[in-house]
């Protein structure tokens, strides 16, 4: 069945110090993304990059402070992740990339079934992604150790990961899924 590699929000207003939600966390998981890339382009398997891009008067703002603005620095893909040829960028103005209408039809015009996750932040964007896909009929596995949670109440990231373990999502690490590609 097809395989479909997506990557949550990896930009520079969450990653980079300078950015306007940045978090620690996120710059860890870079390195793994960085690998399972390579692997999933090495087996010919899409990358869909799937990316806040917020308009000023966006709805969630009136929950976070101003970040990732359509066409802004913050916006941008952190250059140690940038796409590759043929890879596949999409923007979103809400935590999950099913809020745009044409999300399920595009990853099924892929032939995907299985979606493997990696990106921040675990228990927003990444979460919400994931429940949203399996709510569609796709398999998803999200890979633990190239996620990053805030955490802006301790606890919130493992609690996600709870809940998606409750709705049917599959958890593997990068060496596993790597592992399962070759």
């Amino acid at each position: 069945m097809g395989k479909l590699f997506l990557i949550v929000d990896m930009l520079n207003d969450f990653i980079e110090p300078t950015g306007k939600l940045y978090f620690e966390k996120g710059q860890a998981v870079v390195a793994p993304i960085q690998r399972l890339k390579a692997a999933f382009r090495a087996v010919g398997a899409p990358q869909l990059y799937v990316n806040d891009a917020h308009p000023p008067d966006s709805q969630e703002f009136a929950v976070w402070p101003p970040h990732c603005l359509v066409g802004s620095w913050g916006a941008r893909i952190v250059d140690a992740l940038a796409p590759g040829p043929g890879d596949i960028v999409l923007t979103k103005d809400a935590l999950t990339l099913f809020a745009e209408a044409a999300a399920e039809g595009l990853l099924r015009g892929f032939g995907a079934s299985r979606l493997y996750l990696a990106g921040v932040a675990t228990e927003y964007c990444v979460k919400a992604c994931a429940l949203d896909a399996v709510a569609q009929g796709f398999s998803v596995t999200v890979i633990v150790d190239a996620i990053a949670g805030v955490d802006l109440t301790p606890g919130d990231a493992e609690r996600a990961l709870a809940t998606m373990e409750q709705a049917g999502v599959m958890f593997a690490t990068t060496d596993a899924v790597i592992a399962g590609l070759a």
